[in-house]
């Protein structure tokens, strides 16, 4: 193979180290800023295209509005320009691989992990489709895996092909929100942009197209993962474009049985040849994924658990005929084991608490760690000193001629009181003890009307509680406004409660910034967390520094659960969870490493 003649050297600060790949339009090469020391993709664009007279304005218009593109499943776009004749754009690198190199051949994937993919996809078309750009070539191979982390894709290539897009004809925006005036989702009818076995059917005959397109395409990745095979199979270009226009597909279930009704049918609605029968924007899609989480078989689990339970609302009497289907009810929920790089507890290990008493240094407070076993002879002798001292005891009471009290007494432990309803801003009118200091890879201060914590550790779970405010109610609603500043976008964080400490037993309710939340309940020991309910929320506000509002409110062991106003996802029209392990306890946060860093604003309990 002829030697590449960019490779070793240099375009502006980037130094060419490998080339990645090569399309019609231009070939991308793996870089290294040699300043900020980190590596990158640049795209350079082949000469013909790059020198067409039309070019350049076009390129740095659509390069300037890809590059506001700010979403943790876009790839992001750091520079562009030109040098030596070169025109280049400077992208993210992401080494993990794309999703077409990452699909079993011939073989579906887990249901879950394919709605899991297709949701963050639909999120990061709908925030692109609300800049005005649609995609036009929606593929697996446009779409990487996290280098850290194989849960997470980012949508790649943006805008290459809508650079060549020289005229602006107003199209249908549907339910897309606020598309720019002045970038309207627009492209040029007459010219056919994309790949073939991924085109839809108003893409094929050369029509205006929309966010309906880039949704019609996504739902052909959908197949594709579920089944193990793309919808329409040809040996020619234009034997797959007549399929396109003209042949349905063969439905999901025919191939893989193990789909679900409502998975089937978002599929099926996604790749309806007429755009008006589709979703009418990747939002909506991604909405309907989030609701048929609840009909999935978590691949994830094992052992059935039988205290948790999905309850339906009160309802008035319904409308419609005894004989229709009831909804679906979630099945019990299973041991859970997490991804590795979701996994918020350390080889499964028990998750340390973090915890302090008024006036205690952090630093020298116990942390519930189970005190070693002796051997068998030192326990034989504590029983035979026992009994000793017991004789003796008795002896002495009869010597003296006294009697044990004739009523029986109680040994008893203090308990917490109950806790009252606050209002916690971390301010000088508040003294809940939240613990300070360093303790087992976790620092914690109070300052300025916030909490941080940082961990330093690689993938433990902390548990801070306010060490005044005593145990939980039955009935309650608790709320914590938190931000993530630092760290790896996929860990978890969010609110605990019956929360006890020395065993690290609660229920935890935590979200990442790649959109996602958990539902967990924590039974100490050895066990990793169990999973009561997963799920995607478009109302997670993602990204560093964004603030999140989470709330749990409990009525009796029935919990509902609200992102920032709006109720996180459960079963179809179903609104609370019910687990009857744990019915009291402490409230508290949760944060998991590595090397992250989080700022709570307010913690607010509410009895009811």
């Amino acid at each position: 193979m002829k030697q590449d003649p960019l490779i070793g050297t240099q375009i502006r600060d980037y130094f060419i180290q490998s080339r990645l790949g090569e399309g019609g339009m231009a070939r991308v090469y793996k870089a290294y800023h040699t300043r900020l020391r980190r590596e990158a993709a640049i795209k350079i664009i082949l000469s013909d295209i790059a020198h067409d007279a039309n070019f350049q304005a076009r390129f740095e218009q659509e390069a300037q509005l890809i590059a506001n593109l700010q979403h943790p499943n876009i790839v992001s776009i750091y520079d562009f320009g030109e040098d030596r004749g070169l025109t280049y754009l400077v992208m993210q690198y992401v080494g993990g691989g794309t999703l077409r190199q990452n699909l079993p051949n011939g073989r579906p994937l887990e249901a879950r992990r394919a709605i899991h993919y297709t949701l963050q996809m639909a999120r990061a078309h709908h925030h692109a489709h609300r800049h005005g750009i649609v995609h036009r070539d929606v593929k697996p191979q446009n779409m990487l895996l996290s280098t850290n982390n194989p849960y997470q894709l980012l949508l790649s290539d943006f805008g290459i092909a809508k650079i060549f897009d020289f005229s602006q004809e107003e199209t249908h925006t549907g339910d897309i929100g606020n598309a720019s005036p002045s970038h309207p989702l627009t492209t040029s009818a007459g010219q056919i942009v994309g790949t073939a076995a991924y085109m839809a059917p108003e893409q094929v005959n050369g029509q205006s197209v929309d966010a309906r397109t880039d949704v019609y395409a996504l739902g052909i990745v959908l197949y594709q993962m579920l089944t193990g095979y793309a919808p329409f199979q040809a040996t020619t270009t234009n034997g797959l474009m007549y399929q396109q226009v003209h042949t349905p597909p063969k439905p999901v279930q025919q191939i893989n049985p193990d789909v679900s009704d409502s998975l089937a049918q978002i599929t099926e609605r996604a790749l309806a040849k007429n755009p008006a029968q589709r979703f009418q924007s990747a939002e909506t899609m991604a909405q309907a994924l989030e609701s048929a989480t609840a009909t999935v078989v978590n691949p994830y689990s094992t052992i059935p658990d039988k205290n948790a339970t999905v309850q339906s609302p009160q309802r008035s009497a319904p409308s419609a005929p005894s004989t229709a289907p009831t909804p679906p009810t979630y099945n019990p929920t299973q041991s859970y084991v997490l991804p590795p790089s979701f996994n918020p507890s350390t080889n499964n290990a028990p998750p340390s608490p973090f915890y302090g008493a008024p006036g205690a240094n952090i630093s020298n407070i116990s942390m519930g760690v189970p005190a070693p076993s002796r051997p068998k002879t030192w326990r034989r002798l504590q029983s035979i000193g026992g009994i000793l001292l017991t004789i003796v005891v008795l002896a002495f009471f009869m010597l003296n001629k006294w009697s044990l009290p004739n009523s029986q007494t109680t040994l008893t432990t203090s308990t917490p009181s109950p806790a009252r309803s606050f209002i916690d801003t971390f301010d000088t009118s508040n003294n809940n003890v939240w613990p300070q200091g360093n303790s087992n890879g976790l620092t914690a201060s109070i300052e300025k009307g916030q909490y941080t914590l940082t961990t330093d550790s690689q993938t433990a779970t902390h548990f801070p509680y306010p060490g005044a405010v005593g145990t939980l109610p039955a009935n309650f609603t608790l709320t914590t406004e938190i931000s993530q500043v630092q760290g790896p976008t996929q860990i978890y964080y969010g609110l605990v409660f019956y929360l006890k400490p020395q065993s690290s037993q609660c229920y935890a309710f935590v979200i990442n910034n790649v959109g996602s939340y958990l539902i967990l309940r924590y039974d100490g020991g050895n066990a990793p967390p169990k999973q009561l309910w997963n799920g995607s929320s478009s109302a997670i506000q993602t990204g560093l520094h964004k603030k999140n509002l989470l709330q749990v409110a409990a009525q009796n062991n029935h919990f509902s659960f609200k992102i920032n106003n709006q109720s996180a996802p459960l079963a179809p029209g179903q609104t609370t969870l019910t687990d009857i392990t744990y019915t009291n306890g402490q409230l508290g946060l949760l944060i998991t490493g590595p090397s992250a860093s989080f700022i709570v604003t307010k913690v607010q309990l509410e009895r009811s």
